[in-house]
């Protein structure tokens, strides 16, 4: 799990170069809210915090304030971490007993909560006292530019007037940085390349697929540089608790995840949809798993 967290490190230092210190503060708040829920959980049930427990939530923690808006009020990424362990996490059993990614249960329980927050992400750097100023609004005194807090992404912008505007090469450097972060998980073999490659196959066939039959105008490398495609593919659909198990499974799995991530970026009305993905792909995980789940007999795989 730490090693996870050390691969977001290249991708979280350019948010914060482009974008200022509001990616920081997130990250602070969702890691102080997941050491709280932490350790009620571990009263609650009367047993010891361990460094398991700790380590897991920080984790979701950190993966879930990387996709909220970098200045969303505090209210948001604190409700949306305490959800997503709490509810996505401890109700089925606590650490590899959940069904769903916890990160993204928080982060769709904060998106139809706060739909306001969560429809917009800075446009350009921000301020630090800008930033404080949104990130806890009345507590700092600071004239906010509209224009610096409340930019459209690129695929909502689309979506809202049909004009696709060229990608950043901001955007495409803090992209490039999370494949660099997944490509070192792959070589540790921490995370499972098929889940990545499989996730990414199936997106890109379906953008393809309906680009060159006419109903999508996005061809698949605009898809590839918007939204939160490679951040998904490198750190959320590779999370093996939530995923189908045996081989042929995880291609299943992946391959379903990433066709229904195109499906619902491009025909809904959702900003972007890699987590309503994750989170419907990790539902027909057991069902896959019923069907290609590895049998072992005297411990040979079979």
């Amino acid at each position: 799990m730490y090693r996870v967290m050390l691969a977001t490190l290249p991708g979280v230092l350019l948010l914060l170069f482009f974008w200022g210190i509001g990616i920081g503060i997130q990250l602070l708040l969702a890691a102080l809210t997941a050491l709280v829920c932490e350790t009620l959980n571990a009263k609650l049930r009367q047993r010891s915090l361990t460094a398991l427990d700790v380590a897991s939530g920080l984790l979701s923690a950190l993966l879930l304030a990387i996709a909220l808006p970098a200045t969303a009020p505090w209210w948001v990424v604190a409700s949306g971490t305490g959800f997503g362990l709490l509810i996505g996490k401890h109700v089925f059993g606590g650490v590899g007993m959940n069904i769903f990614n916890p990160a993204m249960v928080g982060f769709c329980a904060v998106y139809f909560s706060f739909p306001a927050a969560m429809s917009s992400y800075p446009g350009d750097y921000v301020p630090a006292a800008e930033v404080l100023a949104a990130i806890f609004p009345g507590a700092f005194e600071a004239t906010i530019s509209p224009d610096a807090l409340a930019a459209a992404t690129t695929l909502t912008q689309f979506k809202i007037d049909g004009q696709w505007a060229d990608i950043s090469s901001k955007t495409w450097l803090i992209s490039l940085a999370w494949l660099a972060g997944g490509a070192y998980l792959w070589h540790k073999h921490v995370a499972d390349w098929r889940l990545s490659a499989g996730f990414l196959g199936g997106f890109f066939a379906a953008a393809l697929l309906f680009w060159l039959s006419g109903y999508a105008s996005l061809n698949p490398l605009q898809h590839a540089g918007a939204g939160a495609l490679l951040f998904t593919a490198c750190f959320i659909v590779t999370d093996p608790t939530t995923a189908a198990t045996g081989r042929l499974g995880r291609w299943l799995f992946a391959l379903l995840a990433g066709v229904l991530a195109l499906l619902i970026r491009q025909f809904s009305n959702m900003a972007d949809s890699m987590a309503f993905a994750i989170l419907l792909a990790n539902t027909c995980a057991p069902l896959i798993d019923s069907y290609t789940r590895p049998q072992y007999i005297r411990g040979q795989r079979q």
